[in-house]
């Protein structure tokens, strides 16, 4: 009975499992495995990088070249690549995984050559990372991938005069056009009043944001802000969805919380002890009785 039972129970799973794998989805024909996608997208990131990296400025046939090149060492036409972009671009968290194994990629691909790993900077001992949402994002120019907005309320461990500093590392991979990722963010203090700061970056690299709060030393009320793509022109248009590579991963986002010493009370004015008063104090009367 007990081996009848073990029986009954792997055909059982045998036929999930097989019904399972029948289930799952796959690509449509002519669309690039994620592997194979990553392995183009880190081929055009280098190539990229080379012509960065020159002295001249790049023209658009050295860019349309740099491309070419890339797909011919795979094995690729333009109409299989813009086929799978197109896939991709509709299917945004494939997408967004495969730019998180990129970025990792890539980064291990400059530690290897001996660069450095990029990190964020101004941390220090009393410092604490209050971001609250996922700390990798993908942005596309398609609307409304193109943007990511963030709303923070600051917990209790906020005191009057605290700094903050918004991080990211930024890297971009685009075919074409040019690159603007824009960094916003707002804060409002306890008596209402706003601060706004904004910064660009244009290439791969590192962004931050800093409110420097010492000064004024107003309690923070709320923190609030977005991401944004910058879109080209084409971007704009009612097209259907591009196939041009315009894509950016922005990686390891953080809001730093820093705390401020208040400064010293002013020191109270010496008393010169030599200095006497040129007026004698009036001298008191004793009335008679």
């Amino acid at each position: 009975m007990k081996r009848l039972f073990h029986t009954l129970t792997i055909c059982m799973l045998t036929a999930l499992l097989s019904v399972m794998t029948s289930c799952a989805p796959s690509l449509p024909d002519g669309v690039l495995s994620k592997e194979e996608m990553e392995d183009v997208l880190f081929d055009f990131h280098v190539a990229q990088a080379l012509y960065d990296s020159r002295e001249f400025h790049s023209t658009d046939a050295d860019i349309i070249a740099l491309r070419a090149n890339v797909l011919k060492k795979h094995g690729l036409t333009q109409q299989e690549w813009d086929a799978s972009m197109a896939y991709y671009c509709q299917h945004a968290d494939d997408l967004h995984r495969i730019y998180i194994d990129l970025a990792d990629r890539v980064e291990r691909n400059v530690i290897a050559l001996g660069g450095k790993s990029e990190g964020m900077q101004g941390e220090e001992a009393d410092t604490a990372n209050v971001w609250k949402g996922n700390p990798d994002i993908l942005l596309m120019q398609q609307p409304p991938y193109n943007i990511w907005s963030y709303d923070i309320t600051p917990d209790s461990t906020f005191q009057d005069g605290d700094n903050i500093s918004l991080q990211c590392d930024a890297k971009f991979i685009f075919q074409d056009g040019y690159k603007s990722l824009s960094l916003i963010m707002v804060v409002t203090f306890s008596n209402d009043s706003i601060s706004t700061m904004t910064t660009h970056i244009n290439r791969d690299g590192h962004g931050i944001i800093t409110l420097n709060n010492e000064k004024d030393r107003l309690h923070i009320k709320n923190i609030k802000g977005f991401f944004m793509l910058e879109r080209n022109l084409d971007a704009v248009t009612t097209k259907p969805i591009s196939t041009t590579l315009r894509l950016v991963s922005i990686r390891n986002i953080k809001l730093l919380h820093l705390h401020t010493t208040p400064p010293p009370p002013p020191a109270p004015e010496p008393v010169d002890s030599a200095r006497t008063d040129s007026v004698a104090p009036p001298q008191e009367t004793i009335p008679t009785p």
